[in-house]
């Protein structure tokens, strides 16, 4: 014990990461909330590199294939569960320092904490209940009982369920029976994950499906009272790829994604059965559905594009501040893939260039010539909204945030 390593004051606000071998560690934590690891044992396998770890506080614990916490963790947590995993190499713990704002302070409370944990094959041994609102819509599904307590944490509520590769569903489930009848569709698939968060979640349910090449079985209507004529899914053919994946009736298109090609944002039905259709044999197309329309924000449509090498064959025009497509020429290799009128929001290379607004783009000149040059480069990226009022602007330095296509 005289030779422990106790804590000491560090000064640096950064995350710290800390590999754990399989078997014994040697390490004490605080019982305060967030723990703090306060000293190491003199023969512990990991103490030269844990020593610069001393007096910062647990904020991660990974188990691979079984368990991640994020949060304020306590002592019991962390310390329960590297004894209940202890044989499995490639476990993690990260700390932040004290002077952290994700930390206690009157005004900053602990984080709550959110836990991944990785379901086995099969039926699980949990209970759930759905919370009881004014309206259905609101109510959200939280853990009842389990015997494994800290992969299903009681009290805690569901908020997100993702099927490796195949599907992702998020938000607001509202019935265990929606859970289990998801979980069980696709109960053979190895490391299916569930998300449990301490606060209530916000919205309704946000489905992410990646879909195999070919037809996918599903028809959309368009909600004669919405403007903006997003398509609803309005069947799901027995035994097709959508019908396999779950893809469920009445959720409208938020997104859809082509892989290397094309994302379109809160585009109308047409469009989205074309591009779907024009893209049939790309693997790992993904649609993205709301359940809700009124938690698709009432923005115009925007486009992501990966442009091709070569010419474009695109005619751009700017006026004050607004640049757009003024014109796609009838040999262009964007014909029917992006419509004249929209504005450009950004231009990318990857790891070369960013130009993001129009103070960046600057003009059609400008734009036009950047595009010429580097027509031999491949993955060039342009956004494009359908809206003036809705193209973004650069702020405080951050950086381009669309996703690559």
């Amino acid at each position: 014990m005289n030779d422990a390593v106790f804590s000491q004051p560090n000064t640096y606000d950064k995350h710290h990461t800390l590999p754990l071998p399989a078997g014994y560690l040697g390490l004490h934590f605080s019982y305060t909330v967030p723990c703090e690891l306060r000293r190491i044992d003199k023969e512990s396998p990991i103490r030269d590199e844990t020593v610069e770890h001393v007096g910062r506080l647990a904020f991660h614990l990974s188990i691979p294939n079984k368990i991640d916490i994020d949060g304020a963790l306590d002592h019991k947590t962390v310390t329960s569960l590297l004894s209940q995993y202890p044989n499995i190499p490639d476990r993690k713990l990260m700390f932040k320092n004290k002077n952290d704002p994700l930390f206690v302070s009157d005004d900053n409370p602990p984080q709550g904490l959110v836990t991944t944990t990785v379901l086995p094959t099969g039926p699980i041994h949990a209970s759930f209940r759905s919370s009881r609102g004014i309206f259905k819509t609101y109510n959200r599904i939280y853990v009842v009982s389990s015997k494994m307590k800290f992969e299903f944490p009681v009290g805690h509520f569901v908020s997100k369920l993702i099927i490796p590769n195949l599907f992702e569903l998020e938000g607001g489930l509202q019935t265990p029976d929606m859970l289990l009848q998801t979980l069980n569709h696709f109960w053979g698939v190895p490391n299916r994950k569930i998300v449990f968060q301490k606060e209530f979640p916000r919205g309704g349910v946000s489905t992410k499906i990646l879909l195999p090449k070919g037809p996918t079985g599903i028809l959309f209507y368009s909600d004669f009272e919405d403007k903006s004529g997003l398509p609803v899914v309005s069947t799901v053919l027995v035994e097709s790829s959508a019908w396999q994946l779950n893809v469920p009736v009445d959720h409208t298109i938020k997104k859809v994604i082509i892989p290397n090609e094309i994302t379109i944002e809160r585009m109308g039905r047409r469009t989205v059965e074309r591009v779907m259709e024009d893209y049939s044999e790309v693997e790992g197309r993904i649609i993205v559905l709301q359940e809700f329309r009124r938690d698709i924000p009432k923005t115009g449509a925007t486009i992501t594009i990966t442009l091709p090498t070569g010419p474009l064959g695109i005619v751009l025009a700017s006026l004050g501040d607004c640049l757009w497509i003024k014109r796609v020429k009838a040999d262009s290799q964007l014909l029917y893939k992006i419509p004249a009128g929209y504005c450009v929001e950004s231009f990318v290379i990857p790891g070369e260039l960013e130009l993001m607004g129009i103070e960046e783009v600057l003009s059609a000149t400008y734009l036009s010539q950047i595009l010429n040059d580097s027509s031999h480069i491949s993955d060039r990226v342009l956004v494009l909204q359908q809206n003036k009022k809705d193209v973004r602007k650069r702020c405080n330095g951050t950086r381009f945030e669309r996703e690559l296509v």
